[in-house]
């Protein structure tokens, strides 16, 4: 008989309370070492099996028979109160969503994310040079944000008058705590938005991934209403996110002792840095990582407690989890910029990779870098302990990052 372990048959309620600032949730590695794959409790619908392993949350979600097109079922357990939200990629499974990526990847190659670089060190740039005549200058509203909507604005090819309402709109996608009305309120307006944006792209082409779009729907391989929820995903995937994640490594770096300087000294650590601090941060809900199973799946298996799931369960998969494992990293919960052979999964891992994942990583090395560059010292404006923090959003971070005036040396 295999054996059981008392943690094994406890109904943990999921997810815990979300911890303070960026900690990860301790239930992890509470359960790795004598429950690695666990039943647990969701908010709405039922139970699924959480796992708390690298190898595991690699295996799953690497795995044919582990589905996303299921979690938009209303009768699938989930975590917030309406079905996937998260658009079309992350809902299609087998063919029919390699055929849907095809028509973005191009788009997003890391080659193609490097021609972006020259722009957006220039973008960031000029917002430094505008934080310096402001007398409380926040990097998240004055930096991160308009760099990440100038970053996609121009992927995506948005109007730079209508970003700011992108923030309210990806926001609002991103609470966990709106209602559900309120939350279709959000999808409609975006796809109304992006609707138009199509109709004008359609007669008048440009190099960007609207145009692009609506030539693939033009000669079939998409339809309109396609277009736009990919439009619409792009936009929420990559926008608050990389904001997010660049302003808690900014934190991160400006709090922890001689990090900046350790940065400054010598840039070209800064891609070493930027995955490394990938890794530490738990940005948010998007990294638990759901699926469910339609056949068999066994895990666990080279440790005292493996498990079978059956077919039609919901297994969680978070990222933080894999990338805190100490079986697969040493000291995971030391913060080492200079960590080689960071095989993270903070960009998931399988077919549902995050397809933006190079864009990403070239604003946040992009980012850091100007910022190392043109600040010569970072620090907070407020005592650490004053920062407010957001609670409820989906992505989690400081709602707001004040530093001293950049007028002078800090």
């Amino acid at each position: 008989m295999t054996p059981r372990h008392p943690d094994a048959d406890r109904l943990h309620q999921f997810p815990p309370e979300q911890p303070d600032r960026l900690d990860v949730e301790p239930l992890y590695a509470q359960l790795r070492p004598t429950a690695p794959v666990s039943r647990v409790r969701l908010p709405v619908g039922g139970t699924g099996w959480l796992l708390t392993r690298y190898d595991d949350i690699r295996t799953a979600l690497a795995s044919p028979q582990c589905l996303r097109g299921p979690l938009s079922d209303p009768e699938t357990p989930r975590i917030l109160p309406v079905p996937a939200t998260e658009g079309i990629l992350m809902t299609l499974d087998g063919d029919e969503h390699a055929a849907v990526r095809s028509v973005l990847v191009p788009w997003f190659t890391a080659r193609r994310a490097q021609s972006y670089r020259g722009a957006t060190r220039a973008a960031a740039r000029d917002l430094i040079a505008d934080m310096r005549a402001k007398a409380e200058p926040d990097l998240f509203e004055d930096f991160a944000q308009p760099l990440s909507a100038n970053v996609i604005g121009d992927l995506l090819g948005v109007p730079r008058t209508d970003r700011e309402q992108f923030h309210h709109w990806s926001v609002e996608l991103l609470s966990s705590d709106y209602r559900p009305e309120r939350v279709q309120s959000t999808v409609d307006s975006l796809e109304d938005y992006f609707t138009g944006l199509v109709a004008e792209r359609r007669c008048r082409p440009r190099h960007d991934v609207l145009s692009a779009l609506a030539e693939h729907a033009d000669a079939g391989h998409l339809t309109t209403a396609q277009v736009v929820e990919l439009a619409r995903d792009i936009l929420v995937a990559g926008f608050e996110t990389t904001a997010r994640q660049l302003v808690n490594s900014v934190y991160l770096l400006s709090t922890a002792p001689g990090a900046w300087r350790w940065l400054q000294h010598d840039p070209t650590r800064v891609p070493l840095a930027v995955e490394e601090l990938l890794r530490f941060i738990p940005l948010g809900a998007g990294e638990f990582r759901l699926r469910v199973t339609d056949a068999p799946l066994s895990l666990a298996q080279d440790t005292p407690f493996p498990v079978t799931i059956g077919p039609n369960e919901v297994i969680i998969a978070p990222t933080s989890a894999a990338n805190t494992d100490s079986g697969r990293f040493d000291d995971p919960f030391i913060l080492q910029l200079d960590r080689h052979a960071n095989a993270h999964l903070t960009f998931g891992h399988g077919a549902h990779r995050c397809l933006g994942a190079q864009f990403a990583r070239m604003e946040l090395n992009a980012g850091l870098h100007q910022l190392l560059e043109d600040v010569p010292t970072m620090a907070l404006a407020i005592p650490e302990q004053d920062l407010r923090w957001s609670r409820g959003l989906q992505v989690r971070g400081p709602r707001s990052l004040p530093i001293c005036s950049l007028d002078h040396d800090i």
